[in-house]
């Protein structure tokens, strides 16, 4: 047997073949672990994209039964309003619902009689065809008195190849009643295969390798579980997915698994040859590092044998090195001094010349001749000479202007640089004029020093230059922004304020005349609120342009603000007249816009105030043309109004009632009176509106029609309102605490209510205090209201439908709504207007506006209250048109809490006796 071999001889073995060895297995054990891991992650990868297409047909089939069951409710209501003669084309109806569908299978609606059900006289089949399904009695009783489609359990069916499937009915009401109870007469069937209305929906997107090992199942689970739909194999293993879907009011599980798919999976040809380069890597590796280490081996004993020779050659020279040591030693100090020196005179060099070249400032230097010395890249830039062209030359002259080399030649009486320099001598820092190459001239600040040697002598001029021109173009931007409008650069008001001053003492001293004409565009909000707010910025700039070209020469157009205009005419005598200008404005506008490729026309009003018989200041002209303004708007815009000194007492009036308003919020002057609001057949309480009323300390009332629109436009209905909300839920949670009856309380909103951001808070704080549950508060808004910004509305309303309150249209047929704009909101009746109930006894077209918009709003699902009903012939009306309630003087008048009370005491007093007599 051979010797085991010594450690001596195992050291060379193992540097040679360990490290190799190491190397190959360290990268074989990364490799089949990465490939194990990428076996791993293409199964969850498969796993993942199973569940996403399950998700998709899950979706698909959903999507699929949805729309069976919105097809039934559809025809159902169809065939409800449907006239006798179109019922009996209700094959043509229903065809391409049939060739859109064909997973179905019949069609048709059944009579519900005492006897059972017998096919309708114009169904386009009959269920006598087949077998009926078991339990049909019970599932036509149960969809006659649902409010919307129903399906059946699934039932047992012979295909047409004669292989057994499945099927199940569906079943929808047929019934004009869209409000419980419900009880429908005759009732419309689907019958739809399963298996292939699953095969439809399943289609849509399955690839051809899942969809061969794809196993599903639907079970339905509403009652007892039964089986609607399974692959041949299924089985469920630990990869599987499952999602409810709802068919009608039944709720089926699909249940999908992929175990066949992940035990079929074989590896990616992408992991063999992971798995390939790992190994091809690792035997690389080690190849190479058997090499090296085969070298290393033996440029290691070369090393040795050197060593040796060098450790005598290094004793020999270590005691030469040692002389030199001293020598250097020397050496390096002398040389340590200069280079400091040379150091200290680089970095001084080097900084004046960063000095120079970062500076902001033009800087020239000149000897005491002129001759130019430096110009940093600054001045290069300023003046477009190069240093190169300029330095050495005596040419400083070429910066000034010919008129300023003038003026300092005959000031100093001398000339060329040597006026230049005294006159830097005596002003010092100055701003001047000075010239570029191109021949343009700039502002600039220039300042001239002297530089002296030591024994005070001049050697020459140091100029620093600074363009102040952007200093220039700010100022004057800013003097222009101070007197002149940003966007139309028409003078504003302060410019304003100075002309009109100017043009009075002219007028005053000449006993001439002057006029004011102060214009307001009518309805400009309008053009924000649909075209946006830059069409309403190029409407403006439009309107400027036409105004400047109605006036004569010297006249001003000013805009002081918003959409409001100021023209002033100045030198007038007897015979000029401004009407004539003002028709001329009033014809101008006439004339339609262009704004974003559509055609708008604008008008606007103007009031007309003439000095001195209405003013004898700018202020008091300013102000009783704004007045004569708002007497052009009353009287229908568009028109022109001279100041009548009988507006100022209006307007004082209008002020008086705004400053007592103001103090009867913080004095609690109002009060709420209540309106029943009952139902038209039962007479029965539904619902009551607050209306707010001031009373005065004196006990006097003031109508709401005279301080409402005051407090709208100066803002205070917004806290008025408030205290409206507040009010009328806390007394709605008193009346229902006492027992007097469970109705909401309707509280109208007002358009600055509406766009008040802090509305909702508002609405929040006052059921919050008050206890009162948000569905018996009634939110009443203006039809106009509603309509005027669509999006913004259907924000807010959804915002409100979801803390729970009630919704209604107010004054509903006044404004401008339609169909497919009220039933994007989300709201709950209509209120129809009382000019629409006053004459529906009399004017037909007052009863079939009336009529038609009951209809409409119980097709809508919306329940209608009529207001203003004063006679029994009104109320008679309604009753046969199926209006829900009504509110007006019939049933009472508007009453105080306390007599509300009463009338509600009385009312459950009486329900009370007649219960007891029963």
């Amino acid at each position: 047997m051979p010797a085991s071999p010594t450690p001596r001889a195992v050291i060379p073995f193992l540097r040679r073949y360990g490290l190799a060895a190491v190397v190959f297995l360290l990268i074989l054990a990364l490799t089949l672990d990465n490939y194990r891991s990428a076996i791993h992650d293409e199964a969850d990868a498969t796993r993942e994209r199973f569940r996403q297409i399950a998700q998709e047909q899950a979706y698909h089939l959903r999507q699929r039964t949805d729309n069976l069951v919105r097809e039934a409710d559809v025809l159902a209501r169809q065939l409800a309003f449907a006239p006798d003669e179109s019922r009996a084309h209700f094959g043509e109806i229903v065809a391409p619902l049939l060739s859109r569908q064909p997973e179905i299978r019949r069609l048709g609606t059944l009579r519900l009689q005492p006897g059972g059900a017998t096919p309708g006289a114009f169904a386009s089949f009959t269920i006598a065809d087949t077998t009926l399904p078991p339990g049909l009695d019970d599932n036509l009783q149960r969809a006659a008195t649902h409010p919307s489609s129903i399906a059946t359990e699934p039932y047992p069916i012979t295909r047409p190849d004669g292989t057994p499937g499945t099927a199940l009915l569906i079943l929808s009401p047929i019934t004009r009643q869209p409000l419980p109870p419900f009880k429908a007469d005759e009732v419309l069937f689907i019958e739809v295969a399963v298996d292939p209305l699953i095969d439809q929906a399943l289609r849509a997107s399955f690839s051809r390798e899942i969809q061969r090992r794809l196993d599903l199942e639907i079970v339905d689970s509403t009652t007892v579980e039964h089986v609607v739909y399974r692959s041949p194999g299924f089985r469920i293993g630990s990869s599987s997915f499952a999602d409810s879907i709802s068919v009608a009011d039944r709720q089926w599980l699909l249940i999908a698994t992929a175990d066949r798919i992940i035990e079929t999976l074989d590896p990616s040809q992408e992991a063999g040859a992971q798995l390939f380069s790992g190994l091809s890597l690792g035997s690389l590796a080690a190849f190479i590092l058997y090499v090296l280490q085969t070298r290393a081996e033996a440029i290691r004993r070369q090393v040795d044998e050197k060593t040796l020779a060098l450790g005598d050659a290094n004793a020999s020279l270590e005691q030469y090195v040692q002389a030199l040591g001293e020598t250097n030693r020397l050496l390096e100090s002398e040389v340590e001094k200069h280079a400091r020196s040379e150091s200290l005179l680089r970095e001084t060099t080097t900084l004046q010349r960063a000095i120079l070249d970062c500076a902001e400032y033009a800087i020239v230097y000149t000897d005491s001749s002129g001759v130019i010395r430096v110009m940093n890249p600054a001045a290069e830039r300023l003046f477009g000479y190069r240093a190169d062209e300029l330095i050495g030359v005596q040419t400083p002259l070429i910066f000034h202007t010919p008129e300023d080399i003038a003026r300092w030649t005959l000031a100093q009486r001398v000339s060329g640089f040597a006026a230049v320099a005294a006159a830097a001598e005596n002003s010092g820092t100055r701003e001047i004029t000075l010239r570029r190459r191109d021949g343009s001239s700039f502002p600039a600040n220039l300042s001239i020093s002297e530089v002296q040697d030591t024994h005070h002598q001049v050697r020459g001029y140091l100029g620093i230059v600074a363009d102040i021109t952007q200093r220039h173009d700010a100022e004057r931007r800013i003097r222009h922004l101070a007197h002149y409008d940003s966007l139309t650069s028409l003078p504003n008001r302060t410019l304003l304020g100075n002309h009109l001053a100017d043009v009075i003492a002219s007028a005053r001293e000449r006993q001439r005349r002057a006029a004011v004409l102060f214009t307001d565009l009518d309805r400009f909000k309008y053009v924000n609120d649909t075209l946006g707010h830059h069409a309403g910025d190029e409407l403006l700039l439009a309107v400027a342009q036409r105004l400047r070209t109605c006036v004569r020469d010297g006249d001003l157009v000013a805009r002081t603000g918003g959409d409001e205009f100021v023209i002033v005419l100045g030198n007038l005598d007897e015979g000029s007249v401004p009407q004539d200008i003002a028709s001329r404005i009033l014809t101008s506008l006439a004339e339609p816009f262009v704004l974003h490729g559509r055609r708008f026309t604008i008008t606007l009003s103007i009031g007309i105030a003439l000095y001195p018989n209405d003013g004898l200041d700018g202020a008091a002209l300013i102000k009783n043309a704004d007045a004569a303004m708002y007497l052009a708007k009353e009287r229908g815009r568009n028109n022109f109004q001279y100041f009548d000194h009988g507006l100022s007492e209006r307007f004082s009036e209008r002020l008086e009632i705004e400053n007592r308003l103001r103090h009867a919020i913080d004095d609690q002057q109002f009060v709420l009176f209540y309106q029943p609001q009952v139902d038209t057949l039962s007479g029965e309480l539904i619902g009551m509106e607050a209306l707010i009323r001031w009373r005065q300390p004196d006990g006097s009332m003031v109508p709401p029609d005279t301080f409402i629109p005051i407090a709208e436009e100066s803002g205070l209905i917004v806290p008025i309102g408030a205290w409206v909300l507040r009010e009328a839920c806390r007394q709605n949670q008193a009346w229902q605490q006492e027992g007097l009856g469970r109705v909401p309380v309707g509280v109208n909103l007002s358009a600055r209510q509406f766009d008040d951001a802090g509305l909702l808070d508002n609405i929040q704080s006052a059921l919050a205090e008050s206890g009162l549950p948000p569905a018996y508060l009634d939110l009443e808004l203006t039809e106009s209201l509603v309509m005027r910004n669509p999006e913004h509305t259907r924000s807010v309303l959804a915002e409100c439908r979801k803390l729970g309150l009630q919704l209604s249209v107010d004054d509903f047929g006044t404004g401008y709504s339609s169909l497919s704009n009220l039933k994007r909101f989300p709201i709950d009746r209509l209120k129809i207007d009382r000019s629409f109930i006053d004459e529906i006894v009399t004017q037909a077209d007052d009863a079939a506006i009336a009529q038609t918009i009951v209809a409409m709003a119980h097709t809508l699902r919306l329940e209608v209250i009529a207001e203003g009903v004063e006679t029994d012939a009104q109320l008679a009306l309604l009753r046969r048109w199926r209006c829900d309630a009504y509110q007006g003087y019939l049933c009472s008048r508007p009453l105080s809490a306390a007599d509300m009370t009463q009338m509600l005491r009385t009312r459950r007093a009486t329900r009370e006796i007649s219960l007891a007599v029963a």
